[in-house]
């Protein structure tokens, strides 16, 4: 994990108290919401190294397709949360040595979360969190070549290749909520996860105007750092994925 992202969760992992209300009633609330994902890393897939970048200026063409939904029920101090995304996104290709050839890729990721939640003060108050959460990414490169013939082996598939990793992972974090005015409010979270991938780790931060039926409209933002490898791979070679995923989040929120 990059020493700038470790810095930013532990910052915030300390950061401000929530204001909180106290109920013994079951509670739940239910958010369908929109993560627009940016991509900065890379993936190597038999022996090739392929650069992922999506890019802010380049979301909305390079976004395919794309869902969340969050749910969380609870009751006093106690509440469960299920978070499930599907994304379908199309990184920006890469040049081959061929003139005019590029390596193309396309991404197809579902993340399935599931946590349990320590909550202080009851429903929106300040909470610790330990989960599990479940990674599937398919991914699919395809070459482009023009040009002259190309040499007996050269350094990348020339035809498309298809790797799908997917894994567990267990973490803990934090969740902050504070009433920043009479109807706004601000959230946290933040995790940090250890298992089949190296140290993911997650930071989100979100504004919610609070409606007069508390229901809430949010906007913020996610960031998301994997590292995982596969020895075994495709084909039985070396195969893995370092990438950050950032990007705005839209969402409203049932309660």
């Amino acid at each position: 994990m990059k020493a700038p992202g470790m810095i930013c969760f532990l910052l915030l992992l300390v950061s401000g108290p929530a204001a909180a209300q106290d109920s013994n009633s079951w509670d739940w609330k239910i958010a369908p919401y929109l993560w627009t994902v940016g991509i900065d890393g890379s993936a190597t897939l038999a022996g090739y190294d392929q650069d992922l970048d999506v890019s802010f200026s380049d979301i909305l063409s390079d976004f395919d397709f794309g869902g969340s939904v969050f749910a969380e029920f609870g009751k006093g101090h106690h509440a469960v949360a299920i978070d499930y995304t599907y994304l379908r996104l199309k990184p920006d290709p890469t040049p081959l040595p061929p003139p005019d050839s590029t390596m193309s890729t396309k991404m197809t990721i579902n993340i399935l979360e599931t946590a349990y939640n320590y909550r202080f003060d009851g429903l929106n108050s300040t909470a610790l969190v330990a989960g599990a959460r479940y990674m599937d990414i398919e991914l699919r490169l395809t070459p482009n070549i023009n040009g002259p013939e190309l040499p007996l082996d050269p350094p990348f598939p020339q035809e498309p290749v298809e790797f799908g990793p997917s894994w567990w992972d267990a973490f803990v974090g934090v969740k902050t909520f504070s009433r920043i005015s009479e109807k706004w409010d601000f959230q946290f979270y933040g995790t940090l996860g250890y298992g089949e991938s190296d140290w993911p780790w997650t930071l989100q931060a979100m504004f919610a105007r609070r409606f007069s039926n508390d229901n809430r409209l949010g906007l913020g933002a996610r960031v998301w750092g994997i590292d995982y490898s596969d020895s075994n791979g495709f084909m039985g070679e070396y195969a893995a994925i370092d990438a950050t995923f950032f990007g705005f989040l839209i969402g409203y929120e049932f309660n």
